[in-house]
Formats: C-alpha cells, sequence, structure tokens
C-alpha cells in the first residue's frame, strides 16, 4: 500500500475513533478462508461493495461475483449495494448495477452521494459558536471536480456546480472523483485557502483498482479521496490560522453510511459488508457492528495484505474466495 494511502486511511480511522466508542478487541481476529456457501446460514442480510467487488468501469463483472449474487437472491437474502460512488443519485446507480446483471433496486442501493442532502441541511441551518448565531451558509453553489454525472447529486441538494474557470459565492469544493487538470486544482486550492472554506469528499474512497489486463494483472490509482486529502493539505496557509479547510467526509467508513444501511434492514439482522479495500470496507464493517468478508487481490494485492493489515491495524473476519 502506497504510504500517501496508508495515511488517509489512519487519519479515517483517527476522526471515527475521537467521535464514535468502537467495540474493544485485544487482537486483531483469525481470519478463515471461506466461499459464499459457507456464511449462507450465518447471516440475513448481506452487503456488497460495488467498483472492485462486484464489477468494474463498463460491463465487467468479477469472476465469482454473479454466482455470490445470484445464490443470495435464490435463498432470499435481504441484500443492499453499499458504496461510495457518488456519479449520480442512487436510481440511476441501481440501473447501472442491474445492466451488468445485478438486480438492486433503488431501495437496496445506498451510496455516499446520497446522505448529501442530510449534511447540506445541516450547514445550511444557523449554528451557534460561543453563544452567539453563526451566519448560516447558503450551500447554493460549488465548485465541483468530478465526473458530469455526479452534478446530478448535487442538483438533487439545490447546489449548482460553478464554471471551472469561475468561483462560487462561499469558498466551497466537492469532490466526487478525481477529475482534476493542473488548472482546477490550483483553483480549487486558491478557494480553499480563503477563510471559512469547506471542502466536501462526496467520496472517500483513495486507491481504487482498474480492469484487470490480459494477463490478469490489477492496476490500482489513487482516486477522489487521495485528491481530496492533497487539497486538504494544501488549503493550509497563513489566511486561515495555518489550519486549512473544514473537511466532511462521505460514505465509508464514516458512520452516517451505516446508520441508513441500518435503518433499512429489519431490526436484529445479522450482517455481512463485502468489500475489497481494507480502510473502507473491512474498517467501515467494524463502525457498523457488522461482521466483514474482504475481496483479495484488487484493492489490496495478495502480496501485500499482510503488511497492508499491520499498517491499518484492521484485518476482516473472512477472506471471501470466488
Amino acid at each position: 500500500m502506497d504510504k500517501f494511502e496508508t495515511e488517509i486511511y489512519l487519519r479515517y480511522k483517527q476522526i471515527i475513533q475521537s467521535s464514535v466508542a468502537l467495540a474493544p478487541k485485544e487482537c486483531m481476529p483469525e481470519t478463515r478462508h471461506v466461499h459464499m456457501a459457507d456464511l449462507l446460514d450465518r447471516y440475513d442480510a448481506f452487503c456488497f461493495d460495488g467498483y472492485g467487488t462486484l464489477y468494474n468501469r463498463g460491463s465487467f463483472v468479477y469472476p465469482g461475483a454473479m454466482d455470490w449474487f445470484q445464490m443470495l437472491r435464490r435463498v432470499g437474502k435481504h441484500l443492499r449495494l453499499v458504496t461510495n460512488a457518488a456519479s449520480d443519485i442512487d436510481e440511476v446507480l441501481a440501473r447501472d448495477a442491474d445492466k451488468r446483471g445485478f438486480d438492486f433496486s433503488t431501495e437496496e442501493t445506498i451510496s455516499s452521494g446520497c446522505l448529501l442532502r442530510k449534511l447540506v441541511e445541516r450547514l445550511r441551518r444557523v449554528e451557534c459558536a460561543d453563544g452567539n448565531a453563526a451566519k448560516p451558509l447558503e450551500l447554493r453553489e460549488v465548485y465541483y471536480i468530478g465526473r458530469e454525472t455526479g452534478r446530478n447529486v448535487l442538483k438533487a441538494c439545490g447546489i449548482t456546480a460553478v464554471a471551472m474557470d469561475a468561483e462560487p459565492a462561499e469558498p466551497i469544493v466537492a469532490i466526487s472523483s478525481a477529475k482534476d487538470t493542473p488548472e482546477t486544482y490550483a483553483r480549487a486550492v486558491k478557494i480553499l485557502q480563503r477563510p471559512g472554506a469547506i471542502l466536501l469528499v462526496l467520496n472517500s474512497d483513495a486507491w481504487a483498482p482498474k480492469i484487470p489486463d490480459e494477463n490478469g494483472v490489477t492496476v490500482r490509482e489513487s482516486v477522489s479521496g487521495a485528491l481530496s486529502e492533497r487539497l486538504r493539505r494544501d488549503s493550509i496557509c497563513d489566511a486561515n490560522g495555518g489550519e486549512g479547510c473544514k473537511t466532511y467526509y462521505l460514505g465509508k467508513p464514516f458512520p452516517q453510511i451505516w446508520e441508513r444501511v441500518k435503518a433499512s434492514l429489519p431490526s436484529g439482522s445479522r450482517v455481512l459488508m463485502i468489500g475489497d479495500t481494507l480502510g473502507t470496507d473491512v474498517f467501515g464493517a467494524k463502525v457498523a457492528g457488522f461482521d466483514s468478508a474482504l475481496v483479495v487481490g484488487r484493492n489490496v494485492p495478495a502480496a501485500e495484505l499482510e503488511a497492508d493489515e499491520s499498517a491499518l491495524g484492521i484485518r476482516p473476519d473472512y477472506y471471501l474466495e470466488p
């Protein structure tokens, strides 16, 4: 795992542990290698990460993923797509998954982008500082870096993305994917160096796997979480007292998405989270109080697994085999 990636996921852990009491464990669990059939009687609900776990860009579906999904559908398990994708609204993300053969309904789809509305409503309310009412945010426009379709997530919250050569009325930048250029990055930094600036991280994933090549080799690339962390660090300047911008993270591993997942499931459900990333899927499951299964060889190369688990202090309950 890249040193920068490790720093990002350790930062996520620190943020969460400073505000959420997690169940203590004396040591990391012994992890079992299992197949999906081994887990059917243990859990009532199965949450899947999307990209890197079930599918990737275009029509690519990972070996074994469709077998898992169809097996769980046949036996009537509760299924959820829990994704950090903020490239569109949940209805569209569900349709995209369905086009690949995974028939998640909109109600079964829970994305980091769908959490933005609640955050925006909170930021728009008048809050008090030292007993004095602070001026609420308008939050009607932002400087946006991401896929064009991600503007639909903003629009659903009554937010407009300003032109790439413009600046929003309030110093707010939103990131949903690493689609920056040197020019857009420089402008985002300029905005975030203003006093009171806010960075909205709509997708907290730091690294993601590309589709395997013809030899089955998977290359990983830095994505929106890494871009956001670079922006956060570069926002630190004298103008804002050396503190940098205020940063809000949406999606896994942060608690808000798990609250949404739990509310969508029958009370008392035994839940397993299945994903490809230690810092978001596996640690996020711990935050939620769920068990976790890691698919190795995608966002966690097999040769780096032990070192990555040690660096992050994170280990899944299972390694899920295709």
